[in-house]
């Protein structure tokens, strides 16, 4: 009796022993598996929101880049990852790593993660800086004191009038706690890459400095932000006005002396704004962009329309189109037309 006693807590010593041992013996066939199932060397995958450590097996199964046999769950629990938190943003991964490299990646990358940084055509500098913000760790004033730095501007080659034509409307992937010196320098690349020998010769023909090329695109994105097809006839119009000395005489650039981008009509009084922006005023162009411009417009002023356009005003409907003259009399007929629609349509 006594032996078969002995044998009875003998066998519970062992499956209790087993029970406890199990768990480390999984983990120990897991570690050097391979999980992941993606046929490329390597992949990579977006997490659009902040999530925990300990739902890395769903977050991988649901971009099917593991198969679902396979748990990480215990492997980040024995290593107390379970409580940190995955960073929105891009991951990629090697197909070489086994489970316990995969996790231990991920979670190096969980701070350190790629986002694809959209820096959009907007109204100016401030308007970038919180754009740029809501989209990284930066704030908006620490973004805001960067860009009006004369030494930033020394470094790059602007002057802080024309820096803001040194930002392109672009996708760029960066860490989502980069820094501003980090940003700026992929900002500078990008723009070199934009202004290639091409560009550069096509300004060079206009007598037109990059930046300059710049300053003209948001004007012309700003008298067309509907109908991009009209972008190359503007273009054309304003490179005829410069070439014959005329003034440019843009609205835009008034609505930009006055800080009122949302006037819906300009008026006489408006015209006499003490600006050196003010195109009405001044010959020229104005000193320095008055809106980001997308890169599809400063396109469109390098590959301008070519013909004998000296005029335009906006077609009398709400399509916001425009109609185009080459003297000033047809031109007066055009306005003639757009003045009795607008006071048709009530709109002062």
């Amino acid at each position: 009796m006594t032996r078969i006693i002995k044998i009875f807590f003998s066998l519970v010593s062992i499956a209790i022993l087993l029970y406890f041992i199990k768990p480390y013996y999984e983990l120990y066939k897991l570690r050097d598996k391979r999980v992941l199932k993606f046929n490329s060397s390597s992949e990579t995958f977006k997490i659009s929101e902040d999530v925990s450590m300990s739902k890395l097996d769903s977050v991988l199964i649901t971009n099917k880049l593991m198969d679902s046999a396979y748990s990480l769950k215990s492997l980040i629990e024995f290593k107390n990852y379970d409580n940190d938190t995955l960073v929105a943003g891009k991951y990629t991964l090697q197909k070489i790593w086994s489970a316990n490299t995969l996790v231990n990646q991920i979670f190096l990358m969980r701070n350190q993660n790629i986002i694809d940084l959209h820096i959009p055509s907007c109204r100016n500098l401030n308007d970038l800086a919180t754009k740029i913000a809501k989209q990284t760790d930066l704030t908006a004033e620490v973004l805001i004191n960067k860009f009006n730095d004369p030494l930033t501007h020394q470094k790059f080659g602007f002057s802080s009038v024309i820096f803001s034509t040194f930002f392109l409307p672009t996708t760029l992937e960066v860490y989502k706690n980069t820094t501003p010196d980090n940003l700026l320098d992929l900002l500078a690349k990008n723009y070199k890459k934009f202004w290639n020998d091409s560009r550069i010769n096509k300004a060079n023909k206009l007598n037109l400095k990059p930046s300059e090329i710049t300053v003209l695109a948001s004007i012309v994105q700003l008298e067309q932000q509907s109908n991009f097809e009209e972008h190359r006839t503007i273009a054309g119009l304003y490179l005829n006005r410069l070439k014959l000395g005329m003034k440019l005489q843009a609205d835009p650039t008034v609505k930009y002396a006055l800080n009122n981008p949302e006037l819906k009509r300009v008026l006489n009084k408006h015209l006499k704004v003490d600006s050196p922006y003010n195109t009405y005023l001044h010959h020229g162009l104005p000193p320095g962009a008055i809106y980001i411009p997308e890169t599809s417009v400063i396109d469109a002023v390098l590959n301008f329309e070519e013909h004998d356009y000296l005029f335009m005003c906006a077609y009398p409907s709400y399509n916001a189109n425009h109609s185009f003259a080459s003297s000033y009399k047809d031109h007066m007929k055009n306005q003639k037309k757009y003045t009795n629609w607008l006071d048709q349509e009530g709109i002062r």
